[in-house]
């Protein structure tokens, strides 16, 4: 499967796959954010994350923030991939991409998409604590 530029499922794809999916001689910044779910006393002692989201809203969404992100910070490319499902700590769940002329614009850029999505997106998760207990995010 080629990499999308936009996905949110339970495939994941390696992370060269990915820097590979975009080349463009103008852009010398390729800045990238990886969220990893993590167990820290002050989250809980977290286990796994259970994400679900409304996809096909969500990648309206993200489509949305990508061209946002576009128009304000002058960038050339951005990939974005969320996974759903079953997410044990360590594993990485969140992936964004940008690529750009300069490195402030694509990290400008990246922390705006992943701002964004976060607060946006119609992606959620729950929490299980290795106690047992479940908390929705």
């Amino acid at each position: 499967m080629a990499v999308p530029q936009i996905y949110i499922g339970e495939e994941w794809f390696d992370i060269n796959e990915v820097l590979s999916s975009y080349r463009d001689p103008s852009c010398g910044a390729v800045d990238i954010f990886l969220g990893i779910p993590r167990s820290a006393p002050e989250d809980g002692d977290v286990k796994e994350l259970h994400y679900e989201a409304y996809i096909s809203m969500a990648e309206k969404v993200i489509r949305e923030i990508i061209d946002e992100a576009v128009k304000k910070f002058g960038i050339k490319y951005a990939v974005v991939h969320h996974r759903t499902g079953v997410v044990p700590v360590t594993v990485p769940s969140f992936l964004v991409a940008v690529w750009s002329g300069h490195r402030q614009e694509a990290f400008e850029a990246c922390r705006y998409i992943v701002d964004e999505t976060k607060a946006r997106a119609p992606i959620w998760k729950k929490e299980v604590f290795k106690s047992g207990e479940e908390s929705w995010k």
